[in-house]
């Protein structure tokens, strides 16, 4: 293990979420850390202490918050450069650059059905009946839900599958996994659950190259050891 002389503390809810990528790297890396997670009924005692209202959070050495998720995973890859090889720089952030598109195309599926009003619905007369748990409101969500996968998700599926092919692969950049994976593999794993309305969990099989690809991630050694690590915690939780 590496990092010996940092102590290093990542506090999260009992979800995979945005921590999921920075526990990956953290134990892909060898990094020991102490791997917090907050139930929700401690998170109103702990939100008022964090920077920004938000989790996840980090804490270096007793240190003060760091909040970011993106900003813990760069910093995961100076403590282990073998998930950020120096001649490999440039394309781990180019993936995980398209990871972080591929997201961001997906959030309005998600936040139309947490909080529409951001998004606009439920907040003016010619809307009024696409409140929050509405037949509308539904509808709507599953329409978004069934587009995104009709048209969102076999484009970036495609872009991944490519940029494997060119690397040689098995993972996004070449036959090790790098930082970009830990961003990846936990997205595409969530299509694969079961547990969202209007996604089926066989929606990666039609997609062969991104089911080998998850399935070369989990069959790691690091990866396999913080599955059980995860229901050891849930398990005594």
């Amino acid at each position: 293990m590496v990092n010996a002389n940092k102590n290093i503390t990542l506090k999260y809810f009992p979800i995979p979420g945005a921590a999921e990528k920075v526990r990956l790297a953290l134990w892909l890396g060898g990094v020991e850390f102490d791997d917090v997670r907050v139930p929700p009924a401690e998170w109103p005692e702990l939100k008022c202490h964090t920077p920004y209202g938000q989790l996840p959070v980090m804490s270096i050495n007793g240190g003060p918050y760091i909040t970011q998720s993106n900003a813990m995973l760069q910093y995961v890859g100076t403590l282990a450069p073998k998930l950020c090889p120096v001649d490999l720089f440039l394309k781990v952030q180019e993936a995980i650059g398209l990871v972080d598109d591929f997201e961001r195309s997906w959030r309005p599926c998600v936040g139309l059905a947490l909080e529409p009003e951001k998004l606009g619905y439920g907040i003016t007369p010619a809307t009024a009946s696409f409140v929050k748990g509405s037949p509308d409101l539904r509808e709507t969500i599953k329409a978004l839900r069934e587009g995104f996968l009709v048209k969102e998700m076999p484009m970036y599926c495609g872009f991944f599958s490519k940029m494997i092919e060119v690397s040689g692969g098995p993972f996004l950049c070449g036959a090790e996994p790098t930082l970009a994976d830990c961003c990846l593999a936990p997205v595409l794993e969530r299509y694969t659950l079961g547990f969202i309305d209007h996604v089926p969990k066989e929606t990666l099989n039609i997609y062969p190259g991104m089911v080998r690809y998850l399935a070369s991630f989990k069959s790691l050694p690091q990866v396999q050891a913080y599955g059980e690590h995860k229901s050891y915690m849930a398990a005594n939780a």
